[in-house]
């Protein structure tokens, strides 16, 4: 019994501990200046505030849950906190440290969910990964607010003790969803899983519909600039994928987000068999992975699914956006870093393909299991090295 007290106070101090830490270094590096999205949020809640339209003359792309979210943040006051010399020098002041600490509290809930659910280590994986503590902390991106109701979506699903489960599970799927539209195929995934025709139909209809009324009242009088903004707001056509493994005949006749919208839903029909949590950790690996465009932000997006299949190469993949995450220009953006490697947009755009190539090939190892792809990978390579050797023989 002492033992059992020991072990559970040790855990216990241990889990402050690291949570401390966690929550001090997403403050700690939001003083390192910040970046255009920030900026732009700014200016969007202006518009807002003013009750001039954010897709007709603001530059947001997402559904209003987002607008909603920082206009509350704006309305809270804290004196004690704003008058403090730390916030005054921090770019955008206390309402930047507002964001900051409402996105803590959302990597804070999907920790604890996933320390729940798995484990301390599997949580402290995804709490204390740089890639989070950059992304929340300087970057103030907000997807995993999105990943969060998603998640909560599928834990729930598998509660077998909940009434109405799939219903409750749609919902939070679809609020998800208004948040930020990255699950937006996954309802189609969870569909080609369901036997039953009604349940098909519930999580199809009820997450998109809530998707689709989280725009309202702008949806009504700016469709177009809804519709230009969110929906079809592709701005380049630089996937790395595509860069690598994509045949440039097919670029001629189809766009790299035809090909990645495809490949998503075909994926869905691929994984039919899979458990519903195992294919949304796959899902959020695969909607980087074979994205029609890349950002850095986007780097963050499956750290759920790292976390829980934590191996080298998810180390190596944190590594090396940690490495990117020091000299690219939307994020810490060191100077000397930059100076002594002459680091520029393009250098970035290089940096993506090693990252996303080992996130591709972890994905393959957790998909179709280790053993069949090192099985295919060794065939693949005996058969190319034949090719080789038999093109260099000599007869004499």
């Amino acid at each position: 019994m002492v033992y059992k007290n020991q072990r559970f106070n040790y855990e216990l101090n241990l889990f402050i501990l690291f949570v401390f830490v966690g929550f001090f270094l997403r403050v700690w590096i939001c003083q390192f200046g910040s970046n255009m999205d920030f900026a732009s949020w700014q200016a969007n809640l202006d518009l807002f505030k003013e009750g001039k339209s954010i897709y007709e003359f603001g530059n947001y792309t997402y559904a209003t849950p987002w607008i909603y979210t920082l206009y509350i943040l704006d309305t809270l006051s804290f004196p004690v906190l704003e008058n403090s010399k730390f916030v005054q020098n921090i770019p955008g002041e206390f309402y930047r440290i507002k964001i900051v600490i409402f996105l803590i509290f959302i990597d804070f809930l999907i920790f604890l969910l996933l320390f729940r659910n798995y484990s301390l280590k599997i949580g402290l994986l995804f709490f204390l990964n740089p890639i989070s503590i950059i992304i929340t902390g300087h970057h103030n991106q907000f997807s995993q607010y999105a990943i969060l109701f998603g998640f909560l979506s599928i834990l729930l699903y598998e509660n077998k003790n909940i009434n109405k489960r799939i219903l409750i599970s749609s919902l939070l799927l679809g609020i998800s969803l208004a948040v930020k539209h990255i699950l937006i195929f996954f309802p189609l995934w969870w569909a080609f899983k369901e036997k039953k025709i009604i349940n098909k139909i519930i999580v199809i209809v009820v997450p998109y519909s809530i998707f689709i009324l989280s725009f309202f009242p702008f949806l009504i009088n700016e469709f177009q600039y809804v519709y230009e903004n969110v929906l079809i707001n592709w701005k380049r056509e630089d996937g790395p994928f595509w860069g690598m493994f994509g045949p440039k005949i097919i670029h001629m006749y189809f766009s790299l987000q035809t090909l990645f919208s495809l490949l998503l839903v075909i994926l869905g029909f691929l994984f039919v068999d899979k458990k519903l949590k195992e294919s949304f950790y796959f899902y959020l690996m695969a909607v980087v992975i074979f994205s029609s465009m890349m950002y850095t932000q986007y780097l963050v997006i499956p750290l759920i699914a790292l976390a829980v299949y934590w191996n080298w190469k998810f180390l190596l993949y944190t590594l090396l956006t940690f490495l990117l995450f020091l000299v690219d220009g939307d994020q810490l953006n060191l100077e000397f870093l930059r100076d002594i490697f002459e680091w520029d947009l393009r250098a970035t755009r290089i940096a993506f393909y090693p990252i996303i190539l080992v996130l591709f090939i972890a994905f393959l190892e957790e998909t179709i299991g280790k053993k069949k792809f090192y099985t295919f990978t060794n065939k693949i390579i005996k058969f190319v090295s034949q090719k080789i050797r038999s093109s260099i023989k000599f007869k004499i």
